[in-house]
């Protein structure tokens, strides 16, 4: 009889045989789920990418799942410990009874270029898209994706409250630095470039916490002119006299972490009377025109928009994790979560190692995660998904 309780665990090994960490994270999944099991989802080091085919393979044989993806990353999560630059695989197993999956590729999206309708994306999927309650997306660094996720997420959240929002999230593979370098996994096929991708409907609740690791400083403002990537003025103002001026105002702390690297949140909705944490859209500032005082972003900005300069360090990186978290205390527990962190954080950012996964059993004691280091982190800022750097995308599912 199939089991009826909703149930998911995640292990990880950190043997460099690909067949010695299979077994290892295979054998007590096995033992912890004891029976059903309906999706899977492998993260797997550079040392793995390989023999990608035996992780997908065993998985199939030893437990069996409807659905099985994955993706190679820098480094791995699991639970309390995390993986870089050494071997590493990462295993999530889960019982999800009253939930259906859909399972889709690359080759899939495309057909919904250059706008998605909703009538292409429900015949794709197999159900209306009113049905989803979250999408996960695994690509490779080569394949196109950045101007489709945000269409796409508005199209399955068109008419939705906020409290019923389904996220599009997801990491960027980043084992390798070349085409080809990377693997995908999407249950017996093992992609090496492309796009995976795995849609949830059902008797499910999904979550997105978007930290993307950065304190607001000064005042929001508004873009007074702009073109294409770059701000031409604010209030009136050149950019870099607005800087300038805000900086005469932080203290010594701020202005040191000013000097370090400055960011620009763009507000995502602008019908809010208010704006904090959450409420913008973090871009970097890629060029600063010291003679007539521009700034360029590395996304598109518009007139009208309203914005405000950031900083970011570990301190903060972790303060905004820990105030994002605060929230889920008003809520019953979640049976697990899917991290995507960025691979410029963990011991790249943080002074102790395991900080991400700690910060977060810390807020969710016992909660199951697994995750990857990934070279973009697709998540939501509001109702539309973007993808981020420098940022930590944790996903947390809830049964209904």
């Amino acid at each position: 009889m199939p089991d009826d309780t909703f149930k998911l665990a995640c292990t990880m090994s950190d043997q460099p045989s690909t067949a010695g960490a299979c077994e290892e994270a295979l054998s007590s999944l096995a033992r912890t789920m004891e029976g059903q099991t309906d999706f899977v989802c492998a993260f797997f080091s550079p040392h793995h990418v390989p023999r990608a085919p035996l992780i997908a393979s065993e998985i199939l044989d030893q437990l069996a799942p409807q659905v099985v993806t994955g993706a190679s990353g820098a480094g791995v999560l699991a639970n309390d410990h995390e993986l870089q630059e050494r071997p590493g695989l990462t295993i999530m197993a889960a019982r999800m009874p009253g939930v259906a999956f859909h399972t889709f590729t690359h080759d899939d999206l495309d057909l919904l270029r250059p706008e998605p309708e909703e009538e292409t994306l429900s015949q794709i999927l197999g159900c209306p898209s009113a049905d989803i309650r979250g999408m996960m997306l695994l690509p490779d660094p080569y394949t196109p994706l950045g101007r489709m996720i945000s269409p796409l997420s508005r199209l399955i959240n068109k008419g939705r409250s906020h409290d019923m929002l389904a996220p599009v999230f997801g990491g960027i593979a980043s084992a390798g630095e070349r085409p080809g370098d990377n693997r995908l996994i999407l249950n017996e096929k093992v992609l090496p470039s492309g796009i995976v991708g795995l849609a949830w409907s059902g008797d499910i609740r999904m979550e997105a916490i978007v930290s993307q690791g950065c304190r607001p400083i000064g005042s929001p403002m508004i873009v007074t002119n702009a073109k294409r990537n770059i701000i031409l003025s604010l209030g009136g103002r050149t950019p870099l006299q607005a800087v300038q001026q805000m900086a005469t105002d932080l203290d010594p702390e701020d202005q040191e972490l000013l000097r370090n690297g400055l960011f620009i949140g763009r507000v995502v909705n602008e019908y809010q009377d208010s704006f904090g944490r959450g409420d913008f859209l973090i871009r970097n500032v890629i060029g600063v025109d010291q003679k007539r005082g521009f700034v360029a972003l590395n996304d598109q900005v518009r007139t009208g928009q309203t914005i405000q300069f950031h900083v970011r360090d570990a301190n903060a990186a972790t303060e905004d994790l820990e105030l994002l978290l605060a929230a889920q205390h008003f809520d019953v527990p979640p049976l697990g979560g899917l991290l995507f962190t960025c691979t410029g954080r963990g011991s790249n950012l943080f002074d102790e190692p395991d900080h991400e996964v700690s910060t977060i059993r810390g807020c969710l004691p016992g909660t199951p995660v697994a995750g990857m280091f990934a070279a973009g982190e697709i998540g939501p800022i509001g109702a539309e998904s973007f993808v981020h750097g420098h940022t930590a995308c944790l996903v947390l599912m809830r049964g209904c």
